[in-house]
């Protein structure tokens, strides 16, 4: 039996596709997995995988039949589902939905995602991420932390 590869078959998925600031798109799943691994090293193999996924049902042909098919856990495949936004919703109301839940997973892998989203080094690269940080990511963060510490 072997061991599904997640790095690769996230570099796989988003061949080709480049972040807001023209850089390869892995190095993003990367630094979340990395956030991820660094601020909860408790973290799971499924978090993990879900880190490095996290884009996979957003921006790429990947669905959640195909990652299966790939040997992708379905706790994984549980966590990117979540952290999906759904298309058409309002972000900051998702994000309150996605703290209510109080799903320790969906908010670490999210709370990862929103730290890179927020790096100055990013938000200095990019035309008016200053203003996405403080009216999206930086309230996004409030409540998804809020909802991590259970209020």
């Amino acid at each position: 039996m072997t061991t599904l590869d997640i790095p690769a078959l996230a570099a796989r998925l988003h061949a080709g596709q480049t972040d807001k600031a023209g850089a390869p798109y892995i190095t993003h799943l990367a630094r979340v997995a990395g956030i991820l691994q660094r601020r909860w090293p408790d973290a799971t193999a499924d978090e993990i995988a879900a880190a490095w996924l996290h884009d996979s049902l957003e921006d790429t042909e990947a669905s959640e039949v195909s990652l299966r098919a790939a040997g992708v856990t379905p706790e994984t495949i549980r966590i990117v589902r979540a952290v999906t936004r759904p298309e058409g919703s309002d972000y900051l109301a998702w994000i309150g939905a996605l703290a209510a839940s109080r799903d320790v997973s969906v908010l670490r892998v999210k709370l990862a995602d929103n730290e890179d989203n927020r790096d100055p080094a990013r938000v200095a690269a990019l035309p008016g991420a200053a203003e996405r940080v403080a009216t999206r990511y930086e309230p996004a963060r409030r409540l998804l932390e809020a909802g991590l510490d259970g209020g």
